[in-house]
């Protein structure tokens, strides 16, 4: 059994590895996967740094109450456990955006952020023109939750976030959507009733504020407003770098693993982190 951390509301479960003195990470997984999504890194970062990775509230080993909560807080409350002071933070999509807040609400914590297809709090849809595409499967996503039909509603996910709206599953390997399916089988959350608060003051509007080396990790093949966001953190985040991956949609850590990995290491090194 995985360690876990009692919260308010919820107990948390997550996992650490690497020596307790080299420097920490802790990666935070998208809402169409687990803290699974990160096998990967977790294992080859684990070799010269701390590594940390947990289930947020709701998804996999971390049930929930119906209560409200901050997602900032759970992260900070998973590091404190793991007796991690500074770490750079990982997120993928919402993962991102809750560790861009905390890297505004705790720059004492943060050491670096990296945002994979992700939105700043407080953003909104507003002037975004998304595709017929997009639009279709968001209606046949309503529709499938509306009908608590699970397999249509994985179905219907894995192709708008992993595979993108524009891709086909036979443009992509067959194994990543094998295991895009499998992941957010794993994060079945849909009778999760918690209510996450958003930040008193949302990122989107404190973009200049964020003093850390920041990647900004975008696909090609993302949904339209995760591309909007990436820019908008590119254009507002002093310093931050863009990493793009032509041949990728919501999650590019999971489909192309090692190019991924390769990278996340030669931003912490060219950064000392």
């Amino acid at each position: 059994m995985p360690p876990t951390v009692t919260v308010p509301g919820a107990t948390l479960g997550y996992d650490v590895a690497g020596a307790p003195s080299a420097p920490a990470i802790a990666f935070i997984h998208a809402g169409v996967a687990t803290r699974a999504m990160w096998d990967p890194q977790f294992d080859e970062l684990a070799s010269d740094h701390r590594v940390v990775r947990y289930d947020t509230r709701g998804y996999g080993d971390s049930p929930g109450e119906a209560v409200a909560y901050s997602e900032t807080d759970d992260l900070l409350r998973v590091l404190d456990a793991a007796e991690v002071e500074r770490a750079v933070l990982v997120g993928a999509s919402r993962g991102g955006r809750f560790a861009l807040d905390a890297a505004l609400a705790h720059p004492d914590r943060v050491t670096g952020l990296v945002v994979i297809g992700s939105n700043p709090s407080g953003m909104t849809d507003e002037g975004i023109e998304y595709t017929p595409n997009e639009r279709e499967l968001e209606r046949a996503m309503d529709e499938a939750e509306a009908a608590e039909d699970v397999d249509a509603l994985v179905r219907i996910e894995v192709q708008l976030w992993d595979l993108g709206p524009d891709r086909d599953t036979d443009e992509v390997d067959p194994a990543f959507v094998e295991r895009a399916i499998e992941l957010n089988v794993g994060a079945a959350h849909w009778d999760f009733a918690g209510t996450a608060t958003p930040p008193a003051h949302p990122a989107i509007d404190r973009l200049g504020e964020v003093r850390v080396p920041t990647l900004v990790v975008i696909g090609d093949h993302d949904v339209t407003d995760a591309k909007v966001a990436a820019d908008l953190l590119l254009a507002g985040i002093p310093g931050a770098e863009e990493l793009r991956f032509p041949d990728s949609a919501h999650l590019p850590s999971v489909e192309h693993p090692e190019r991924f990995t390769a990278h996340l290491r030669d931003f912490l090194a060219r950064h000392g982190l």
